[in-house]
């Protein structure tokens, strides 16, 4: 389910799970001309490192094939990244496409009302919530 898998990755991509992270420098670091002492705090925003123009491309247009090659190293962490990494991120994946295959092939599906967008405050969510209908395929 290739296809299916990159939409997944995409979907993680437009509207992450964890938005955010708390590490701590373990040296001074210079990043874009400002000084980060070794034992603070830092906060990498996942969302707007997802959302950067320059990794990826046209961000807010939803395209699974930018999944068609695998990205950069430490550009893409919907599950945190290296040792900080979430251990149940393959199971998550794999019962998405469990669940987006009963989805498709068993039920018909339908949107009551009008999708109005994503909203982030501080997770992705549907604006207004997104109602949908299901009907099972006979």
């Amino acid at each position: 389910m290739p296809i299916t898998f990159r939409v997944i990755q995409e979907t993680l991509r437009v509207a992450s799970i964890l938005s955010f992270t708390f590490r701590e420098a373990v040296e001074d670091v210079e990043y874009e001309g400002y000084l980060i002492p070794k034992g603070w705090k830092v906060l990498p925003l996942f969302r707007n490192i997802h959302h950067s123009p320059e990794i990826f491309p046209d961000p807010e247009k939803f395209d699974p094939s930018r999944f068609e090659v695998a990205p950069k190293p430490n550009t893409f962490m919907p599950f945190g990244n290296g040792t900080h990494s979430c251990p149940g991120n393959e199971l998550a994946k794999l019962e998405i496409l469990v669940l987006l295959h009963h989805l498709t092939t068993k039920y018909r599906w339908t949107i009551v009302g009008t999708n109005s967008g994503i909203q982030y405050g501080p997770f992705a969510l549907p604006m207004n919530g997104l109602p949908i209908r299901l009907a099972q395929k006979l």
